[in-house]
This record gives C-alpha cells, structure tokens and sequence, in this order.
C-alpha cells in the first residue's frame, strides 16, 4: 500500500535539483495564491506520518528538519508555505525553520518550537508576515472562542505531556471562526491558498481548540477543494471537494469541531530577503 502512494506523489521522487526546478517554475506564477496551488500539488499522494519534522539531532524529537517524503497537517502547509516562498531548497529549508521556531532569528530547538496553533503557530506567523488572519474577513459575523493554557492543567493531559520542556505560554488566546452551518455557504468566499483550521468544541480531555488544517485550493479541474494530510483511512495528503469536507466534519461526535478558522497566506518576501541576508 505504501508503495502505491509513494508512487503518486510527485514530489517524493524528485531529486534536490528536481525540487528546485519545481521552486523555479511556481515563481513564474505572480500570483502567491497560484504559487501555493502549484507546489501543494506535487505533495498529493505523499504518506501521513506522526510526527515527521523535529530538531534533527539530539532533543526529545530528532526527526529531521526537512523531508517531503512524509507529512502531518500542520508540516504539510509549512513545507508549502516555505517552498512557496522561496527561490531554492536550501532557502525554503531556511523559511521552514524561521515558520516553525518563534526567535528570530529561528533558534532550532524543541523548547523554542511553535506547538500550539492558537497560542504559538498562528500569533508568531502572522507577526512575521507569513499568515493574515481572514476568519472575519469571509464571515463578519465570525464567532469568538478563546484556547485557555494553564500549565498546571495541560500538562497532566495525557497526549500533551511530550510539551513538558516546551516553552509554552500561560494565557488566554482568542480565536474567530466560522459556525459548520455557515461554513459551507460562504465557501465560494474563502480564497484561494487559505489555509483553513479546524475548530472544536472546548474540552478537558483534549484542551487544543485546533485540532487539523489543510488548504483550500483549485484542483486540475478548477474545482474548489481542501488538500490535507488525512489521518483518517486514506493517511495521504488528499483532496476533498470543499462541501463535502465540511459535511464530513459534523460527524465527530466524540469531540465536536464548531467551525473552521481560516487564514491567508502571504508573499512574505520582505522577510525571505532578511533572512537570506544573514
């Protein structure tokens, strides 16, 4: 089976020189949106692992730094959003570290890693020019939640006890999203490249409010749809036409998903060429 999927993802089988032409080529598109379409492609078909990104060395996760052979949710969009960004491997290599670390510049380590998307990923990404938060913009009636962190409490969360050494924040971190009922109707106003957050229901038990993500993208036959690292039967990067991905998420019933928050990605070059400049 893995054999099969390998062999559909196109990006799996390049070589560094493959991928830098592939970079090359999405750089022709000026449009960022175009760019993030085109490069997400070559990942359909690449298998889901656990996991598969770390600080490539010694550390709680040694996973390496870079691959494109496996992916989650959350490294799928920052590989895409890094190699969209870049003009070569080695920069988005460079991107991928500066999105996935909070310093500046990125300081490589599990403690200083941007774990939770609500309290880390989304507020440091946006700082930097990497992401615009949009929820609002689609739905103005968008409605408001927060993610309440308490070390004290989420630490004795079975699933989040691996964040022990993180540097994780105390506080409480607003979110907007769009209500399942609405998501679906204003579909046709979510843009194209966005990446799109799954919203659920507050709970003890799991404490995260962002449990997945994918991007809402055209496919080759211009249809709308949200290209994701399913962890479900498929466990590949796959494409699911907009409404029947949010039809499907009404069927958690364990752990209800509320809505959907959705964010925009930018050309962040201003800050690429600061980062080259190092």
């Amino acid at each position: 089976m893995l054999a099969s999927l390998v062999a559909t993802a196109a990006i799996v089988a390049m070589s560094p020189a493959d991928l830098d032409r592939a970079i090359a080529q999405a750089h022709e598109q000026r449009d960022f949106a175009a760019r993030v379409e085109q490069i997400s492609s070559l990942f359909v078909g690449v298998p889901y692992g656990q996991y598969p990104l770390g600080e490539g060395g010694d550390g709680p996760e040694p996973q390496p730094r870079w691959r494109v052979d496996q992916v989650d949710c959350q490294t799928f969009v920052e590989t895409v959003l890094a190699m969209s960004n870049a003009r070569s491997v080695d920069s988005a290599k460079e991107i991928l570290d500066d999105i996935r670390y909070a310093e500046t510049p990125a300081k490589v380590s599990f403690s200083t890693r941007n774990h939770f998307t609500e309290a880390q990923w989304l507020p440091s990404n946006e700082k930097k020019g990497y992401l615009r938060e949009i929820t609002t913009k689609v739905d103005a009636k968008a409605a408001k939640t927060s993610l309440v962190l308490r070390r004290e409490e989420w630490s004795k969360v079975p699933g989040l006890k691996r964040l022990a050494e993180a540097r994780i924040p105390d506080g409480k971190f607003a979110l907007r999203y769009v209500p399942l009922d609405q998501a679906k109707k204003l579909s046709s106003r979510m843009p194209r490249g966005t990446v799109l957050l799954i919203v659920r229901a507050a709970d003890p038990q799991y404490v995260v409010r962002v449990s997945h993500m994918g991007l809402v993208v055209r496919d080759s036959s211009g249809q709308m749809v949200v290209r994701h690292a399913s962890f479900g039967k498929e466990h590949q990067v796959i494409d699911v036409p907009v409404a029947d991905f949010v039809d499907h998420l009404r069927e958690f019933k364990k752990w209800p998903v509320v809505g959907v928050a959705l964010v925009q990605p930018l050309d962040a070059s201003a800050r690429v060429a600061k980062i080259a400049a190092r």
